[in-house]
């Protein structure tokens, strides 16, 4: 029987938000740390080594002489699959999501990632589809100049949701997992100072973050405004190719830079947008006795793309999305950042920008907050 993407939702009399779409960041948060602690103890066990806790995770020594360290990640693509369901040319392009959301993570250790693995788990083997999401990973992989070495297929119907009304297939989740390697002299230890600068590295769009909260504001089948295939005012193409434009992979630009120039910190901004941010000032504040850093950001310009978007239509639906929820969810057009002294800014945003649009978005600061400053006279300062 197919499902009706948007049967299960509920009438609300509250603005939309990131927990009203299902995600619940302060119980995933604490899921998270207590995992970390349990972790913890285990890693003491590890052959070769106690390994290298960093801002958003340990690395691990290669051997007992700790030359090296391997970065290993474990990444899926959260409800964007949703939507390759119902676009027919959805698979091809996801598996690059899929690699993209852990190579992004392991370049933020410095580590070159060198192998991939993935997981397909589908409510029905088909070999059209199962072929067009591994052309997606190789694609990925070779974006990410690194190589598929193995991945499994799991027929697993009974804990997958049922088709979707108008889905061109069936239902399927994919994990990518990556390893990277990183010499011990090119960690990037995620030690920051007062006066260091942000660099913002632009997005490709919406990336695989904030879906769920998109999808219930932007699309009909699931209580929204349009439907899959409509052109909204600003966007120039279907708004389900815009929301499956996949997520851009930064790893030849961020190895490049970490070689050359050095790099202090690495923020992957995914699913709780600037709010990755914190994981890197929580940790900073334990790794240095207690010493206190913020981040200001900006000025920013007013959201635009399919960012704006969202927003317009939030209060064309009588709710509105705030500008704090916004930043806490979404890019907001930079994908990924990265902390560097302000001598080598200058040829870090060069390098980058052989790559993709970047530029200087923002300095570290003594006021232990994330402040995000927008462009305009009026506008106030958005505190995470």
């Amino acid at each position: 029987m197919k499902e009706s993407p948007n049967k299960k939702l509920k009438p609300h009399s509250h603005d939309f938000s990131y927990s009203w779409a299902g995600v619940d960041r302060s119980t995933r948060e604490r899921s998270r740390v207590k995992v970390i602690e349990e972790l913890r103890q285990r890693w003491n066990t590890y052959a070769q080594g106690r390994p290298l806790e960093l801002p958003f995770g340990p690395v691990f020594p290669t051997s007992k002489s700790r030359d090296s360290f391997l970065d290993l990640q474990i990444e899926g693509i959260g409800t964007k699959t949703l939507l390759a369901e119902l676009d027919p040319n959805g698979h091809s392009l996801i598996g690059i999501d899929g690699v993209a959301m852990a190579v992004n993570d392991v370049v933020r250790s410095g580590a070159a990632p060198f192998l991939l693995a993935d997981a397909i788990h589908i409510s029905k083997s088909s070999p059209t589809v199962v072929t067009r999401l591994v052309k997606g990973i190789e694609k990925g992989a070779e974006l990410a100049g690194c190589v598929l070495a193995s991945g499994e297929t799991g027929d697993v119907s009974e804990i997958l949701h049922s088709p979707l009304l108008g889905a061109c297939a069936d239902p399927f989740d994919l994990i990518v997992s990556c390893l990277g390697v990183v010499d011990k002299c090119e960690v990037v230890k995620g030690f920051i100072d007062e006066g260091d600068v942000i660099l913002g590295i632009e997005s490709s769009g919406i990336h695989s973050n904030g879906i769920s909260l998109a999808r219930k504001v932007l699309l009909k089948a699931w209580g929204g405004k349009y439907d899959l295939h409509d052109i909204p005012e600003g966007m120039g193409r279907p708004l389900i190719r815009e929301l499956l434009e996949p997520t851009r992979i930064y790893a030849r630009e961020i190895i490049e830079a970490a070689r050359r120039f050095g790099l202090k910190a690495a923020i992957h901004i995914t699913g709780d947008g600037f709010g990755k941010f914190q994981r890197l000032l929580d940790s900073q504040r334990k790794r240095a006795s207690g010493k206190v850093f913020g981040v200001e950001i900006g000025p920013m310009n007013p959201p635009s793309g399919i960012f704006g978007l969202i927003e317009r239509t939030s209060k064309e639906m009588k709710k509105s999305i705030t500008r704090e929820e916004m930043y806490r969810t979404f890019n907001m057009g930079y994908g990924f950042a990265v902390i560097a002294e302000n001598e080598n800014a200058d040829n870090l945003v060069d390098l980058f920008n052989k790559y993709h649009t970047t530029r200087r978005i923002g300095r570290v600061t003594k006021s232990g907050k994330i402040v995000i400053r927008e462009s305009g006279d009026r506008a106030r300062p958005v505190i995470l």
